[in-house]
């Protein structure tokens, strides 16, 4: 183990006792962050993959491993297609403390070139079609560039694919997917998954499990082995 990610590891355990002790986030990140010379990318790890105990565990309740046949699927749009094309550029991706895969930056808010919307599109909507599903409904955030257009284009493909999906854009996707009345929404945004009234079904992970095999380091194992 390098001297980095010892510290790293070290930083974690401390963030996560004070988030258990009810300090504030920021100011938390902050302090701990300085006191190991975390850089952007570890701070980032801390932030988003870091919940305090209470919360971790509430998410974690709802998490799905796997959506039973006819389901109707709410979707994070840009919340699963970003971290398929962040896994794909090779930006580090992590299991939370809540569960739910993560990364520790990359592209968020804007594709760098618009053949990696179509990569991920396609990517979502295959695997959206071998769920089997009797609805989807998919949300996309407005103000990230170029959103008409990506939902014309995602609408497409899932029209091509035969899937009963609806493809919208708003002004803001959490608020839907936190009221989405059916059998689960697929987000990995802790605010989302905290608040609303469906299950979870971690669709990105899935994704990247079953076309790479991937296999990622997840730190709440990591906690729970440390504190033994």
């Amino acid at each position: 183990m390098t001297e980095r990610s010892q510290s790293l590891l070290a930083a974690i355990l401390d963030y996560r006792f004070l988030l258990d002790k009810g300090y504030p986030v920021t100011a938390t990140i902050k302090l701990v962050g300085d006191r190991y010379r975390l850089n952007r990318e570890e701070r980032l790890i801390l932030f988003r993959g870091v919940l305090d105990a209470e919360t971790s565990q509430l998410i974690n309740t709802k998490l799905l491993t796997a959506l039973p046949p006819e389901s109707d699927l709410g979707v994070d749009g840009y919340n699963v297609l970003f971290t398929l094309i962040n896994y794909k550029r090779g930006h580090p991706l992590f299991i939370g403390t809540d569960g739910l895969l993560r990364d520790a930056g990359g592209a968020h808010g804007r594709f760098e070139r618009e053949a990696d919307f179509g990569f991920a599109a396609e990517l979502l909507a295959e695997h959206l079609e071998r769920l089997k599903l009797s609805q989807v409904s998919v949300y996309l955030d407005s103000p990230v560039s170029h959103s008409g257009l990506h939902r014309e284009l995602l609408a497409d493909i899932c029209s091509r694919r035969g899937l009963s999906a609806t493809v919208e854009t708003v002004q803001n996707a959490d608020l839907p997917l936190q009221d989405f009345p059916g059998s689960a929404i697929a987000s990995s945004d802790s605010t989302v998954a905290l608040q609303c009234q469906s299950r979870v079904f971690d669709l990105a992970r899935h994704i990247l499990e079953r076309v790479y095999q991937a296999q990622f380091i997840d730190i709440g194992r990591y906690i729970r082995f440390l504190q033994k």
